[in-house]
């Protein structure tokens, strides 16, 4: 998320106003100029000897910012409304739109001066790494035992999913084996044959699309075994394209591209495994909704595994199961995170000092209350308070 100029967090390097005539500010000659900018990334920063006032008349800019260019973070803001920059921090600004157009001005001349960083600072843009103009055809398809596909090329891509039973295929002449859950993909001009054995038929998912990819070597020529969310990805898939409301077909590519992308991530994030029976789905379900409803009840007492073991009478290991499998989470984890969440509700109420909220959840002392509220919302209890009664 983007911090805005009108953070608590900003003050450190100015202020903010509605608009020029507020801030008594009255810039003298050479104390005024107007920029256009359109440039993604800095290698230098500004830095006045007196207070200087932005102005932003066209499109979204990033303020970049430091207290010190050898020694102190680089941080970023989106300019809203007018700001002022308190003199002698360092400056410069990029353009989150193509272009963009900002009014800069000071009491005194506006210096010239460029103060080069050791390394460019790029504003990391949020654009797609995976593109999916259309998906061309989808269908289920049941073969039986001894089924033989002779093979085929084509210039799009080609996804395969194994609901049920086995599939041999190849690509290129590297043969894959294909169980139940398994998925591959037929990237654009890649040879590919299907068969099934003398004591297999199998049950499987095509669809044929076109898709840009910035890393397709990724996805091609291996088997992936679907976890529970990329099951879900496709069962929402298969869904759509039963529907016939307005936007099913945006649907549809949406949670193709969803699918493609947890895939994507199968080398980053850990396994969440498929239950082997929708009756082992169904125990699992009303098992963790009891212990998530506990969870919640006794908030604020000091939760342990111990205890949820031992009042829902299951393992530790398994407890942890249950919780990887379909919240992608440990149990302290789910714990610590939502005592947390519940420390902001408190602090918004007013009600209580920091120190009395640390003691009513149950952490161990202020100290380690603030480290751990820090690491999850990126800013101290303290902070955060001074946030709202501002």
């Amino acid at each position: 998320m983007f911090n805005k100029t009108t953070s608590f967090i900003f003050q450190k390097y100015g202020e903010i106003f509605q608009d020029l005539s507020r801030s008594r500010h009255k810039s003298k000659p050479g104390g005024r100029k107007i920029n256009k900018i359109s440039n993604k990334k800095v290698n230098f920063m500004y830095c006045n000897n007196d207070d200087t006032y932005i102005r932003v008349d066209d499109g979204i800019v990033m303020l970049v910012v430091t207290t010190d260019i050898e020694t102190a973070p680089i941080e970023q803001f989106v300019i809203h409304r007018v700001i002022k920059i308190k003199a002698g921090i360092y400056f410069n600004f990029i353009s989150i739109t193509n272009n963009s157009k900002i009014e800069i001005s000071s009491r005194s001349n506006i210096s010239n001066q460029k103060y080069p960083l050791s390394e460019t600072f790029a504003y990391e843009r949020i654009i797609p790494n995976v593109e999916i103009k259309e998906v061309l055809a989808c269908y289920y398809q049941v073969r039986n035992a001894n089924y033989n596909f002779a093979g085929e090329s084509h210039d799009h891509w080609e996804l395969t999913f194994i609901d049920n039973g086995q599939l041999e295929t190849s690509i290129d002449g590297e043969f894959y084996t294909l169980k139940n859950y398994d998925l591959i993909l037929y990237g654009p001009r890649q040879y590919h044959t299907q068969h099934t054995t003398a004591n297999n038929s199998c049950s499987y998912l095509t669809v044929m699309f076109d898709m840009e990819c910035n890393n397709p070597e990724e996805l091609q020529n291996r088997v992936f075994n679907a976890n529970r969310e990329t099951l879900n990805a496709i069962n929402n898939f298969v869904r759509m394209s039963n529907n016939e409301t307005v936007y099913n077909k945006d649907l549809m590519i949406c949670y193709l591209k969803e699918t493609i992308i947890k895939l994507l991530h199968t080398d980053l994030m850990d396994d969440n495994p498929v239950a082997n029976t929708p009756m082992q789905q169904k125990f699992e379900n009303e098992l963790l909704n009891e212990i998530l409803l506990y969870i919640n009840d006794n908030i604020y007492t000091a939760i342990t595994i111990e205890k949820l073991c031992q009042e829902f009478s299951i393992s530790r290991s398994s407890l942890q199961q249950l919780f990887k499998n379909n919240l992608n989470t440990a149990p302290k984890q789910y714990i610590s995170d939502l005592k947390l969440k519940k420390s902001k509700l408190l602090i918004k109420e007013s009600k209580y000092t920091i120190s009395e909220i640390s003691n009513i959840l149950g952490f161990a002392s202020i100290h380690y209350f603030s480290r751990k509220f820090k690491q999850q919302f990126g800013i101290t209890p303290t902070d955060y308070a001074k946030t709202i009664y501002n």
